[in-house]
């Protein structure tokens, strides 16, 4: 069996050949299109997988593999598909794409570590003292400062700009119900300064982690607001690191609001293949809609040069953001039932939409949600 970390490698390496072959000249432009794409897939995925080469624990190894598999497959239809195109360069599409059913069938489905392995706490200490490195010694030019404080955006709205891990930006949603109760949506890095001014404008009651990835700074809000409630979204409970985490839920949410903010925020769960569901919520007094992964838009001008080819890769730059390529991959497994959702939210009509990564949509919400998800509607 060959081992996770070796597979890691493997993946690595195999975005490098396929990035470097998809420069090529002398391979006709769809050829090169599609191992464009394959090339920032296995990058993404490797980055996302709870394994020794991941980045941040999105997904499970097994769940990686799955993806692995549907990345073969669209090569090797690919290079089925195309049957104007030279057949050796067809060849290298289904050759490349047996390749990597090879190496997924000989995989071993248990990683020896990996960003979600261990304990939470030791998760947070390492979260927590690369963020300290980075607030003194880096200028977060990818981050939209100032961080770790409210920033208004409407009446009972506010957001959290922060950092997680060496440098990545993350935004926390905050909605102050008609009764005084703050609802905290995915929850950024924990601080007592960021606390007490949370407390200046209302009671910290709820805590939503709002899908399968958004849940790693909970465990802190909860041992610092001990009354607060958890709500997390479906599947999240299930998950292989949260349940090594300790992690507390108090209740799961579902496609109907529960009766502690039912009159003021509707609610609906798009839910993708591999487990992945994400809680969507609309501030009706507001027209705020809040997102989580369903969009990302992040600025070129904020990432290193080196990562901007990558980002537009897997479709998630400004001004025309998207999902990243192996989340619309994720939700398309459920694509009929994803699109009813998504076509409901849109018609509450949106004047405007936050999400947690890259650059929110401020204004014309409606049409710049249908812009970014027309790959889903």
């Amino acid at each position: 069996m060959i081992p996770t970390r070796i597979h890691g490698m493997i993946d690595y390496g195999t975005a490098a050949l396929l990035g470097s072959l998809s420069l090529l000249p002398a391979l006709r432009p769809r050829v090169r299109q599609a191992l464009g794409a394959a090339s920032a897939f296995h990058a993404a995925t490797a980055a996302i997988t709870d394994y020794e080469a991941g980045l941040y624990a999105g997904v499970t190894m097994r769940q990686h593999l799955a993806l692995d598999t549907a990345g073969a497959v669209a090569l090797c239809t690919a290079g089925l598909a195309m049957r104007g195109e030279p057949n050796r360069q067809r060849a290298l599409l289904i050759g490349s794409g047996l390749a990597e059913m090879a190496v997924i069938a000989l995989t071993s489905k248990q990683p020896r570590s990996g960003p979600g392995q261990g304990t939470l706490a030791q998760r947070l200490a390492g979260l927590q003292a690369r963020a300290h490195r980075h607030d003194h010694g880096h200028d977060h030019g990818m981050a939209y400062k100032p961080l770790d404080t409210l920033k208004p955006v409407a009446d009972g709205v506010w957001i959290v700009d922060s950092v997680m891990g060496p440098g990545a930006p993350v935004r926390m949603t905050v909605i102050r119900l008609g009764n005084g109760d703050l609802l905290l949506h995915s929850p950024t890095r924990f601080t007592p300064p960021l606390r007490d001014e949370l407390a200046g404008i209302g009671r910290i009651q709820h805590l939503v982690a709002p899908n399968v990835v958004h849940w790693t700074f909970m465990q802190a809000w909860q041992q610092a607001v001990p009354g607060a409630t958890t709500w997390a979204a479906p599947n999240l409970r299930q998950r292989g690191q949260v349940k090594r985490s300790g992690l507390r839920i108090d209740h799961d949410l579902h496609d109907m609001p529960p009766p502690e903010w039912a009159n003021e925020i509707r609610q609906a769960v798009v839910r993708g293949g591999a487990g992945f569901t994400e809680v969507v919520l609309f501030h009706k007094a507001t027209r705020t809609l809040v997102l989580t992964d369903l969009v990302l838009n992040v600025e070129p001008a904020k990432l290193p040069a080196l990562l901007r080819p990558l980002a537009r890769a897997i479709g998630v730059t400004a001004p025309d953001g998207r999902a990243p390529v192996y989340l619309r991959a994720i939700v398309k497994l459920r694509h009929a039932r994803a699109r009813q959702e998504a076509a409901r939210i849109v018609e509450w009509g949106p004047e405007r939409v936050i999400f947690t990564h890259g650059r929110w949509f401020e204004r014309d919400g409606e049409a710049q949600l249908r812009r970014s998800w027309r790959w889903l509607l």
